[in-house]
């Protein structure tokens, strides 16, 4: 950034008000994940003491929260990489909403692949044998929650796709808005169309099936001989939240990043110069610009909890790596 760029940005920040910088901050992702982090560490001293320590699953816990950083770290490198290091203006970032629910999915499929049963295994009773199927351990809240932004997202593409204008064959990712009582040509903007859409789409389907995935190889696998059962149990409900967990703060994060570009590019203003010279300012908006207005207010505060929940995963992670087994969790023969 030359110096005659930053002396711009500086009489803008002093001519601005308190509201204008605060939304300023607000519409920086990094900025959001900052909030966001620092929200996670307030809850986890808040709730210091609380937390589970009985949990018999602390390896497989902390590796989701080692797939819960990787995600973010993905993430924040390349909103650092297309906004500070390369020049992508005239790129098509169509990765930019698919990358971390890919990242997140293939982390979970490699998870729940590599779960394993500690040998010996629990002899067949008629506890263990119940049939388990992949809500079993799930929170069926969460699930639910899930469920619902994961299908809100969906829509929201559709609707966004069939709204965008291809400037280039194949390629939809801008809107084009029409001056009304003006013979000037349309105003185009960039706009979240089918080229960020259909591989949002299909992160998501993608993160959907690693979510099942997790989720039935956490519940149906042989439950150890060495534990107690009722620990096994909720060390699972454990683990199974935390799968869940991670999906939701990663499509917070995607659908706040896709609400926010809708809303740069459903109003814009031009000026027109008139027949005796003066300047005629036209506002030109989206049908139902008011509700993308409304969305983008609300895409902030959706990244700041996605964050939350990704950090505080990471945070929780380290404490269950890094605790000491409680004489509970320890393992108990049980006579069969």
């Amino acid at each position: 950034m030359s110096p005659e760029n930053v002396w711009n940005v500086w009489n803008r920040i002093l001519r601005a008000s308190p509201w204008e910088i605060v939304w300023g901050l607000l519409s920086s992702p990094v900025v959001c994940a900052a909030l966001g982090i620092a929200l996670a560490l307030v809850v986890v001293r808040v709730r210091r003491g609380s937390s589970t320590g009985r949990s018999v699953l602390r390896g497989e816990r902390g590796a989701v929260g080692a797939i819960a950083l990787v995600v973010g770290v993905v993430w924040v490198v390349d909103l650092a990489l297309r906004g500070y290091v390369l020049d992508m203006s005239a790129t098509v970032s169509w990765w930019r909403f698919a990358v971390a629910p890919i990242a997140a999915a293939a982390g979970m499929a490699v998870w729940g692949a590599l779960l394993r049963t500690k040998a010996p295994r629990r002899t067949v009773d008629a506890t263990s044998a119940a049939r388990r199927t992949w809500t079993t351990f799930g929170s069926r809240r969460g699930i639910r929650i899930l469920l619902a932004l994961m299908v809100v997202t969906s829509c929201l593409v559709v609707v966004f796709g069939q709204m965008s204008t291809a400037l280039d064959p194949g390629v939809a990712a801008h809107v084009a808005l029409d001056v009304p009582n003006v013979e000037a040509p349309p105003i185009v903007t960039v706009f979240p169309g089918w080229a960020y859409g259909i591989p949002l789409l299909a992160g998501v389907v993608a993160l959907a099936a690693a979510v099942v995935f997790a989720l039935h190889r956490n519940a149906v696998r042989p439950f150890s001989d060495r534990v107690r059962l009722d620990l096994e149990r909720s060390g699972r409900s454990d683990a199974a939240r935390d799968v869940v967990t991670l999906a939701l703060g990663v499509v917070l994060i995607v659908l706040g990043g896709l609400l926010y570009m809708a809303r740069s590019g459903a109003v814009t203003t031009m000026i027109v110069m008139t027949d005796s010279g003066a300047e005629a300012r036209h506002d030109v908006s989206l049908p139902h610009a008011d509700l993308i207005l409304a969305g983008g207010v609300v895409a902030p505060f959706l990244q700041i909890a996605g964050c939350m929940l990704l950090a505080l995963l990471v945070v929780r992670a380290i404490g269950l790596v890094r605790a000491r087994p409680r004489r509970s969790a320890s393992p108990v023969e049980v006579p069969v």
